[in-house]
């Protein structure tokens, strides 16, 4: 999720690669073999927020390239890719998702732009920060509010603690977690999407779960309920913040997993805090810590 130089022709293979990378850029990954499988895991748990994911996409890419942004590698496409699959999680209805789709996947680009101007307002010794998957967060965010506001849903149930031995939920609360970064709740979906990231790179895929199995102790320590657990709500953002530690931001080392695992464990604080709020926490805390860290590391560094 760095800034490129050049635009990807536009042709039939042009356009079906930059949708695929576009949501391998979601973890990361420069990869139409992982961004496929990531679709198909969400295809198995919802054939139309698979639709909405890739048109997402694909408006978002279009919208770029129409305001002269650059669009090759799927950079433009990711937050397309997630605003899709959030407007189906919100509405559940093919006419009112697919225009938050388009409305929101075509704001991305200037909501990017907007916020990569901000961050590098941000004093560092070793460049701006990316803005990671913050333009999905603020679109969707403002896209969730106004639906609670023109019609609001049920009061949330408030989850159960973990009754007997949550072991055996263990996996299925892992890979959930990892289905989860797509609003995905499906063991078989993050299983999906997991090996798509072990295509990419089997770094990325081990760093992945890692993070989702970090995020599911540590809530599981910290007495989440059942529900949170078994649904991968604590796993999806310690997720990514470990696949953006260890394999995207820092030099790899040892040291960049230690830092790695610190903040997927810290992701699940963030995550907490930012529950007690009215904004919707979608990504929220893996951006927020995430940032946090590499402002920390370079801080450090001198």
């Amino acid at each position: 999720m760095t800034s490129i130089d050049t635009a990807a022709p536009v042709t039939v293979r042009g356009v079906a690669e930059n949708a695929g990378t576009g949501v391998g850029q979601i973890f990361f990954q420069e990869s139409w073999q992982a961004g496929a499988l990531i679709v198909l895991g969400i295809a198995v748990y919802s054939l139309p927020m698979a639709a909405m994911t890739v048109a997402g996409t694909l408006i978002a890419t279009a919208s770029a390239r129409l305001v002269g942004l650059p669009t090759a590698h799927g950079l433009q496409g990711y937050c397309g890719a997630l605003v899709g699959a959030a407007a189906w999680a919100t509405f559940g209805d093919p006419w009112p998702a697919a225009l938050a789709t388009v409305l929101g996947a075509a704001a991305c680009p200037a909501v990017t732009r907007a916020l990569a101007w901000l961050l590098a307002l941000v004093p560092s010794s070793a460049g701006s920060l990316s803005v990671l998957t913050a333009p999905f967060c603020v679109v969707s965010g403002i896209v969730a509010l106004l639906a609670a506001a023109i019609a609001p849903g049920p009061a949330a149930a408030v989850a159960a603690p973990v009754a007997g031995d949550p072991l055996p939920l263990l996996g299925v609360a892992v890979l959930t977690g990892v289905s989860q970064v797509v609003l995905v709740e499906s063991w078989l979906g993050g299983l999906l999407m997991l090996a798509g990231l072990f295509v990419a790179n089997w770094r990325v895929g081990v760093a992945g779960l890692v993070g989702s199995l970090l995020g599911t102790l540590t809530a599981l320590m910290a007495s989440a309920g059942a529900a949170t657990l078994t649904a991968g709500l604590a796993g999806y953002s310690p997720c990514l913040t470990a696949i953006g530690l260890a394999c995207v931001f820092l030099r790899p080392g040892p040291l960049a997993w230690v830092l790695a695992a610190v903040g997927a464990v810290a992701t699940v604080g963030v995550q907490a805090l930012l529950a007690l709020t009215p904004v919707p926490v979608y990504t929220w805390p893996f951006i927020l810590t995430t940032w946090a860290m590499l402002l920390i590391c370079r801080r450090w560094r001198g």
